[in-house]
């Protein structure tokens, strides 16, 4: 990624900085799990990067990308199937907001503040909103979480993408707060 970077002169290093060695590298680091896709959109003062297919607000943002700057540089990034390798490839700006309709194969069931969380005909998980207040004039939710034995780390993603995402849909803001508790996975083996 700085290798790109520096080859198109972008000054994101001088101006920057933190929002690639901290804010991307954050996202990869909880993100980048086998078969994993994003997209990246970087210029002079600013990179976005959205992970895709796990969530249709995520795939969405892509099209907000390109109309922030006309210095910006596109590109998907894709994790190996195995994890152990990525592929960083340029697109155009044009075929960019292509890269929303990557195939999101997770549906939720039920209301926002409670529903199960299905990868096709499998269930995943279930997630139970419970307002926790204002903190600073945020709402802010608990977002308990629960996961079927045998889940795998992807889903863990996705269900906690759909949270969030739940959240702002029952906050009816962006500007919201989510913590998240994990439960043991056992007890949901009771109600499946």
């Amino acid at each position: 990624m700085l290798g790109e970077i520096t080859r198109y002169g972008l000054e994101l290093m001088q101006r920057y900085p933190k929002d690639l060695l901290d804010v991307d590298h954050f996202t990869l680091s909880r993100h980048a799990l086998p078969g994993a896709k994003f997209g990246w959109c970087v210029g002079h003062s600013h990179t976005h990067l959205a992970i895709l297919g796990i969530h249709p607000k995520r795939n969405e943002i892509l099209t907000c990308f390109t109309n922030l700057c006309n210095d910006d540089r596109f590109y998907l990034l894709e994790v190996d199937r195995n994890g152990e390798t990525f592929s960083l490839k340029e697109v155009e700006r044009k075929a960019f907001p292509d890269l929303a309709r990557t195939r999101i194969p997770y549906k939720r069931v039920g209301k926002p503040s409670a529903f199960w969380l299905y990868n096709g005909d499998v269930r995943v998980g279930t997630c139970r909103l419970d307002f926790a207040g204002h903190k600073g004039g945020t709402p802010t939710y608990t977002a308990t979480l629960q996961v079927m034995a045998g889940t795998r780390e992807r889903d863990l993603v996705a269900l906690e993408a759909w949270a969030a995402e739940s959240v702002i849909e029952t906050a009816g803001t962006l500007f919201s707060r989510t913590q998240y508790v994990w439960e043991d996975p056992m007890q949901l083996l009771h109600a499946a």
